[in-house]
């Protein structure tokens, strides 16, 4: 009899077959994280904004909550843009929870006041809810770029296996439509996230682990239920 082979597990480190190597193992340049900076303070502002509209009380708590946490990402960057380390890590994804956080609470109350009142007219309720579907779309934009293969320093460095999401540009029989180190930047992600939130399932790059499937799947839901709302507010005003 001969013994049966060792089964492979899931967090068993395996080089690729023959010489390929894919482009999300290849070393390259570390993605500036200044785009993702710059869209968590859109993002900031708009939330602020939303959550006045919808009254949510205290308005200042979630925004200076998270402005905290961006501001100091921002001081931990700064000196070590080269080589960031675990607590520059840590506090974006301390952000990213908190701006889902307050995404979800003003969906709650978006829900709220489409069904039983608020303050805020027909019109007014239907342009909170197109500016919190555009707030959510580059909230989950932010989850797909520190979520995707452990976070842009660890794309760069090429630490994970295999990447949580996939794009056109990585597959392995595509011939000379990207560099051979071609790593997704975050308008890749907003992209992403667009084209999830536009058409409630994958389009551009495919979700391939069980976090991202999860991740895309919840946008998607709160996708769908803001524009049901919108929906909703945009036949009153038609009525009205």
């Amino acid at each position: 009899m001969t013994s049966e082979p060792p089964r492979d597990h899931p967090g068993d480190r395996h080089p690729p077959a023959g010489d390929f190597v894919p482009s999300w193992r290849r070393p390259s340049k570390a993605a500036s994280r200044w785009p993702a900076f710059a869209a968590a303070v859109i993002i900031i502002a708009g939330q602020t904004w939303v959550a006045a509209s919808l009254s949510l009380r205290p308005v200042w708590a979630y925004p200076t909550v998270a402005g905290v946490f961006l501001l100091a990402s921002v001081a931990v960057y700064l000196p070590s843009r080269a080589e960031p380390g675990r607590a520059l890590r840590v506090l974006s994804v301390g952000l990213v929870a908190v701006l889902v956080i307050a995404n979800a609470v003003s969906v709650v109350l978006l829900v709220r006041g489409v069904f039983v009142g608020s303050k805020l007219s027909p019109a007014g309720l239907l342009l909170a809810g197109a500016a919190l579907w555009i707030v959510n779309v580059a909230v989950f934009a932010l989850i797909y770029w520190e979520l995707d293969g452990g976070g842009p320093e660890a794309r760069a460095e090429g630490r994970r296996d295999y990447p949580d999401l996939v794009f056109p540009q990585q597959q392995q029989d595509q011939q000379g439509l990207a560099p051979s180190d071609w790593k997704p930047t975050f308008p890749d992600y907003l992209y992403v996230s667009l084209t999830s939130a536009t058409a409630f399932s994958p389009t551009d790059a495919m979700p391939y682990s069980q976090r991202a499937k999860l991740v895309m799947g919840v946008e998607d839901t709160l996708s769908l239920v803001i524009a049901a709302m919108l929906v909703a507010r945009a036949i009153n005003v038609a009525r009205g």
